[in-house]
């Protein structure tokens, strides 16, 4: 997740799964859809520098789709809709498997929040998701000007 300008509020979202047994090909397999990023473990993590450490687990990453000015909510809305159909393998995933509904949040004056309601909450967790909460405080520069 990488967050926009710093002068700007914005919100994303993503389903990250991560394996030290299960493979990212064989979790898109599993899913029946197609990620936006995916890692396999032992590969480069920075793969123009052949010295740099390799990854320890397979990771597989699926955006949420909507733009960086939707609301927190809306990401998670998606991406719940995304994977609702996949509620069973999700379970059998989750065996081997960390799953992760990232959430991250940034804005220029360090204000904002959100309201992610009760039932969809409960639709989360239904899933088996845990869910990570990134949030960006304003740059150094930011904060120069307020003072």
């Amino acid at each position: 997740m990488h967050p926009p300008l710093p002068d700007t509020k914005w919100s994303a979202g993503s389903i990250r799964i991560t394996s030290r047994t299960v493979r990212a090909e064989e979790i898109s397999v599993r899913l029946g859809m197609v990620p936006d990023e995916q890692f396999e473990q032992g590969s480069l993590m920075s793969p123009r520098n052949p010295s740099s450490a390799r990854r320890e687990t397979s990771v597989w990453i699926r955006r949420s789709g909507l733009g960086s000015d939707s609301r927190l909510e809306e990401h998670l809305t998606a991406l719940v809709r995304l994977v609702d159909g996949c509620r069973e393998e999700l379970k059998r995933l989750s065996v081997d498997c960390d799953l992760e509904l990232y959430l991250g949040f940034g804005s220029e004056n360090g204000q904002g929040g959100c309201v992610l309601p009760a039932d969809l909450l409960a639709e989360v967790g239904g899933l088996g998701l845990d869910v990570v909460l990134d949030l960006y405080p304003p740059s150094p520069e930011v904060d120069v000007v307020g003072g």
